[in-house]
């Protein structure tokens, strides 16, 4: 007898929902979106800051990783992450208002992958830059 299925059999058996826990825990608030793109905002709230006062990374990925998976997840297609990285550029000082901004630059019927920018609300201090790879269901 079987009782655990591969990731990839759990995955296709997952519903397709739009709540996100994490991310109503997190407070971010999803501003606009079109088929392929999407930007949510959150703020560095002191209860996500590290030791040394600065927003920290686990809730910047966690905002990027959000606004990828809204932007990959329009219109019919259904995908879970595969693969993510980030990189840091600059502090994203305490109570700092954040966008991501994520876009779909390649998807087909397999996989597909999305870019985020995290960034003031005018774009003028950019904090980290994520991209994210994604398995498409079919």
């Amino acid at each position: 007898m079987r009782f655990f299925a591969s990731g990839l059999e759990f995955f296709c058996r997952m519903p397709n929902t739009d709540f996100d826990r994490l991310a109503e825990t997190l407070g971010f608030e999803k501003i606009e979106s079109a088929d392929g793109s999407v930007r949510v905002r959150a703020f560095a709230r002191d209860e996500f800051l590290n030791g040394v006062g600065i927003a920290h990374g686990g809730f910047l990925f966690s905002l990027a990783d959000y606004a990828a998976a809204l932007a990959v997840n329009t219109g019919d297609v259904t995908a879970v992450s595969s693969n993510s990285a980030i990189n840091y550029l600059r502090p994203c000082p305490r109570g700092a208002e954040v966008w991501a901004s994520a876009r779909v630059p390649f998807r087909n019927e397999k996989t597909a992958v999305c870019d985020v920018s995290l960034h003031s609300p005018d774009g003028g201090d950019v904090y980290a830059i994520f991209q994210s790879r994604f398995i498409v269901k079919k």
